[in-house]
Parts: C-alpha cells; sequence; structure tokens
C-alpha cells in the first residue's frame, strides 16, 4: 500500500487528474448500477411470489370439493393444471392431518423434499425455490393445505442479465469519462505545468529575475502571484545576505581580537580559581575531620546522658536496698528471743513435775497462750523479714537488668537488627523512668500497629532518649498542671513514624528552621550538640527528623521517621 502511494504521488498532474476522474465515475456508476440491480431483483422475486401465491390460491378455491369429498383422483387431476406454468415442480395437497392427499411432481420424485415442514406463505429457500403454501377453507374451517414449489433458476438469471447489463453501462461511463477529462483538464494543468517548468529553470539558472505571467483571478492566477512575490522576497534576502556577510567577517575579526584578550585574562583567573580550589579542598578535609569529631563527641554525650540515667536508676534500686537491709536488721533485733528464752527456762526448773505445774500454778495455766501469742509473733516477723529478703533480691535483679540494658545498647553500634518499634520505645523509657517518677511526669504510650524495622539499635536509641528527656525537661520548664510526654508509633508508606509530644514550654516560630543547627540551644549550660546529633543520626540511619509546634506554651512534637528495610534506607540515602 504504501508502494502504491508513493508511485501514485510521483505521477504527473494530469495524470492523478485522469485517475481521480476515472475513480469517481467509477465509484458513482457502480454504486448506481449496484442499487439498481438490487432493486429490480427485489421488484422480480416480490412479482415472482405473488404470481405463485394467487395460482395457489385458486388451486385452494377448486380444490375444497375434491378435499371434502375426499376424492383424490379430481384432485391430482386439479394440480395437472400448472403444467401451463414450466417453472413450477412439485403441487401437493395435505388433509386436515398433514398427510398427502394429492402431489403432482414434474420431473419425478424429489426425496428431499417434505411437504409437512412447509408454514403457511410465501418462502424463499437456501435449496434455489420458492415454496408456497395456503389452506384449503369451507365455511370457516380448514380442511388442509395446498403446497406449490417453484423453481427460482429464472431469478438467477435475470440476476446475471441485470449485472452484465450494468458491468457494460459502467465500462462506457468510464470510457466517456476519460476521454472527456483528459480534453476539459488541459485549462487546469498547463498553467501548473508552465509554473512547474519556470520554477525549474530558476533552480538551475539560480537567477530570481525570471517572472511568470498569468491573467486569470482562479486559484492558479493568485498562485502565480503569490510566486513572483516569494521571488521578490528572495531577490531582496539574497541582498540582505550579502551585506550580513561583509558585517559578519568584519565582525569575525573583530571578534577574534577580542577572544584572543579575553583568553590571556582567562588563563590568569583560572591560575587565581585553581589556587583557591585547592584552598577550598583543604578546608572541606578539614571540615569533614570536625565533623566526625563533632559526630564522636555527640554519640559519646548521648551514651554519657544514657550512662548517666543508668547510674541514676542504680543509686534509687541501691537506695531500695538500703531500706530493706535496715527493716531486716531492725526485725532481727526485735525479735522477742529473750522471752522465749524465759518461758524456756521456766520448763527446766519445773521439769520434774511438769504436769502439776502446768495445771496448778498460775504461771502454767497461762503459759501455753502466752507461747502460742510469742510464737504468732515470731511468725510475723519472719513473714516480714522474708518480704525484705525477696525485695532485696528482687532489687538485685533489677540493678544486673539495667546493667544489662546499658552495655547492650553501648556495644551495638554499627551492627543491624531486625527489632519492633515500641521496644525501642520500651527500652528508652526503660533509661528514663525513674526520672519521670521522680519529678511526677506521666507517659503515655500511643502505639499503632507497625512492621519490624532493620535498624542499627545504638543510634535509634540515642536519638529517642534524646528526645524523651528534651520532652520531660521542656514540661519541667513549664508552668502547667498537667505533666505529660506522648509516645506514639505509626506508619507512612515504607516509613515508620516515632512521634515524641509534650505539654511543655513550646517552640517559637522563629526557631523552628534553626533548632536542629549544631550549637543552638535554649537551655542554660547546654552544649547544643543534642538535636543536631539526632538529626544528623536519622539521616545516617536513612530517615529523618522534624519538629512541629504551635507557638510558646503550646507544647511541641519531634517526629522520627526511620525506613522499614536497609534497601528503603539505601534509596534514601542515594536521593
Amino acid at each position: 500500500m504504501g508502494r502504491t502511494t508513493k508511485r501514485f504521488r510521483d505521477f504527473s498532474v494530469q495524470t492523478k487528474l485522469t485517475v481521480l476522474a476515472a475513480t469517481a465515475i467509477t465509484l458513482a456508476v457502480s454504486f448506481a448500477c449496484a442499487i439498481f440491480v438490487v432493486l429490480d431483483v427485489r421488484r422480480i422475486s416480490a412479482s415472482k411470489a405473488t404470481q405463485l401465491t394467487a395460482i395457489a390460491e385458486t388451486l385452494s378455491t377448486n380444490s375444497t370439493a375434491a378435499v371434502a369429498f375426499g376424492q383424490q383422483d379430481a384432485a391430482e387431476e386439479l394440480l395437472t393444471a400448472i403444467k401451463g406454468r414450466a417453472t413450477i415442480e412439485i403441487a401437493c395437497i395435505l388433509d386436515a392431518d398433514a398427510s398427502v392427499f394429492a402431489i403432482y411432481r414434474r420431473f419425478g420424485d424429489h426425496p428431499e423434499f417434505d411437504p409437512q415442514s412447509v408454514t403457511l406463505g410465501a418462502h424463499y429457500g437456501e435449496d434455489g425455490f420458492l415454496d408456497v403454501a395456503v389452506p384449503i377453507m369451507e365455511d370457516g374451517d380448514r380442511l388442509g393445505t395446498l403446497i406449490l414449489r417453484e423453481t427460482t433458476a429464472d431469478l438467477s438469471q435475470a440476476r446475471t442479465t441485470h449485472i452484465l447489463a450494468a458491468a457494460v453501462v459502467l465500462a462506457i461511463s468510464i470510457i466517456i469519462g476519460v476521454f472527456a477529462s483528459s480534453h476539459l483538464q488541459d485549462s487546469v494543468t498547463a498553467p501548473i505545468l508552465r509554473l512547474a517548468s519556470t520554477a525549474k529553470t530558476i533552480s538551475q539558472s539560480e537567477d530570481c529575475a525570471i517572472r511568470v505571467q498569468h491573467d486569470s483571478d482562479d486559484e492558479i492566477g493568485v498562485l502565480y502571484r503569490q510566486f513572483n512575490g516569494m521571488l521578490d522576497r528572495v531577490q531582496s534576502r539574497e541582498k540582505a545576505v550579502i551585506q550580513a556577510s561583509e558585517r559578519l567577517q568584519q565582525l569575525n575579526q573583530e571578534l577574534e581580537q577580542r577572544v584572543a584578550e579575553r583568553t590571556s585574562e582567562l588563563e590568569q583567573s583560572n591560575a587565581a580559581l585553581q589556587n583557591q580550589i585547592e584552598a577550598k579542598d583543604l578546608a572541606t578535609k578539614q571540615l569533614q575531620n570536625t565533623h566526625a569529631q563533632l559526630l564522636e563527641v555527640s554519640r559519646r554525650a548521648g551514651m554519657a546522658d544514657i550512662a548517666n540515667g543508668v547510674l541514676h536508676n542504680i543509686g534509687n534500686v541501691l537506695n531500695s536496698l538500703n531500706i530493706s537491709a535496715n527493716l531486716i536488721d531492725e526485725r532481727l533485733r526485735n525479735v522477742k528471743l529473750a522471752n522465749l528464752e524465759k518461758a524456756i527456762e521456766l520448763l527446766l526448773k519445773n521439769e520434774d513435775d511438769l504436769a502439776e505445774f502446768l495445771l496448778r500454778s498460775d504461771q502454767g495455766k497461762i503459759l501455753p497462750r502466752y507461747l502460742g501469742k510469742l510464737s504468732e509473733s515470731m511468725r510475723d516477723d519472719q513473714r516480714s523479714i522474708l518480704n525484705e529478703i525477696e525485695s532485696l533480691a528482687s532489687n538485685v535483679e533489677h540493678i544486673k537488668d539495667i546493667v544489662h540494658a546499658q552495655q547492650s545498647h553501648a556495644g551495638a553500634f554499627g551492627v543491624m537488627e531486625q527489632l519492633q518499634p515500641a521496644a525501642l520505645f520500651d527500652d528508652a523509657i526503660h533509661f528514663v523512668h525513674d526520672s519521670f517518677s521522680k519529678h511526677n511526669v506521666e507517659i503515655v504510650r500511643d502505639y499503632g500497629q507497625v512492621p519490624a524495622i532493620e535498624i542499627e539499635k545504638s543510634k535509634a536509641i540515642q536519638i529517642i532518649v534524646n528526645l524523651i528527656k528534651n520532652a520531660k525537661e521542656s514540661v519541667l520548664e513549664h508552668d502547667s498542671d498537667v505533666k505529660r510526654v506522648t509516645l506514639r508509633l505509626g506508619q507512612s508508606g515504607d516509613e515508620v513514624c516515632f512521634q515524641v509530644s509534650d505539654s511543655g514550654t513550646g517552640i517559637a516560630p522563629d526557631r523552628i528552621t534553626t533548632i536542629f543547627s549544631n550549637g543552638f540551644t535554649t537551655k542554660k549550660g547546654g552544649h547544643g550538640f543534642g538535636l543536631h546529633a539526632s538529626a544528623t543520626a536519622a539521616v545516617e540511619l536513612g530517615g529523618r527528623l522534624s519538629v512541629h509546634s504551635e507557638g510558646i506554651g503550646q507544647g511541641a512534637t519531634f517526629t522520627l521517621l526511620l525506613p522499614v528495610s536497609i534497601r528503603t534506607r539505601h534509596k534514601a540515602l542515594a536521593g
């Protein structure tokens, strides 16, 4: 298809017009002939069906008596009347039970003909026959059915004749149309060919002074005038191009001189810039070293805060141990062993006549009750001492747990672990819980359903502990009855969201953007490392740290976003 289109595009205008005229005539005449053939064939088919139906109705009326009286010979003789119409091949009469009563066949048996399958009316079949069935009626009662079968060979012959006639008309129309268009198109193609010849001459000679003349006001005349105008503009532009070329040569010479001067200046500037780059590289290396030292200082500061919390917790537990030891000492000193010794001494004095002593003497009568009360008192002392010993053992285990937790967080730097986010929050609370209890600061846990994360536990704990301690200090600085720190867990896409909210002093809007800067602090004696180090550690973990506050006195919310997997972390660091 593409090759044919290209070949047609390369034809001359005269050939294209001839082909288009022939195509248009062919399409129009073909469409008209097709409609004519279809309508005429339909008309003949309808006429044929009407005629055969009329014959059937006449035979139906004439065969009423024969069918009514069962005269089969008369019925068959009546059916032979169709011999005069050569196209009717079969005539058949069915009785009321749809059985064959009488039948006429022009050419013998037709085993494929089934009269019981023919329905009332006229029907063209796919086997090339027209079947007509009409009822045989008498006084409103149906006595039977008359069926005629006629061949449709004459329809096929008529259709072929019409198609041949249409083809002859189409061929004559195409010949006349092409002949007429070839003589009439010269008035259209001659000016176009003359214009093409002139354009070719101008292209070969490069002489834009040549012009074409055409006096008509049609589209071709407009094309001639536009072509001449285009040549005028081309001539004027050639002159402008020549002048511009001369000016360009002059400017080129001036530009070469300026480039030479500028090149000399750039060489000097480049030498100075190279010195600046070397100085910048040196400063960058120093800055990187300083940053690494700062991170190490901040890590140690964070671990020192954790260690300080651990020592504080151990101190509180040791106080509990001391109290328990004092209580045990006091209970042991107050045990009523002297009273028991006196009772035993009294029994030993009267052991020779112990029964008489217990039954007759006043001391002997009250001695059993006294021993019972003394036993109950000593049993109470025993239970109290055992309880204090259990408390003492529990506090010792608490100290072991605190030391073990501090060691696990202090020695796992650089190790990636699969952890539950809630466990990170709970471990951080474990370090600062006693200081919260001491100042009556409430910790609220609001944990949502989040997946486990792959994280460097020590860095994450350092960030969270710093945020919780800052929240507690902000709450204590704020003069309010509500002293609460809320810890929330949620999920945002491929990241887990750790939020630490407080009811403290809040943050001024102008400090929101600088709060994570190195050295920035609002605390007396603060070093300004904590939040900056936490934000840096969050980035190293593939996450980020942000803050939101409604203003002074409205509290603040710090949000730590950490990736769920190492792959997400690497993607975030690469971005």
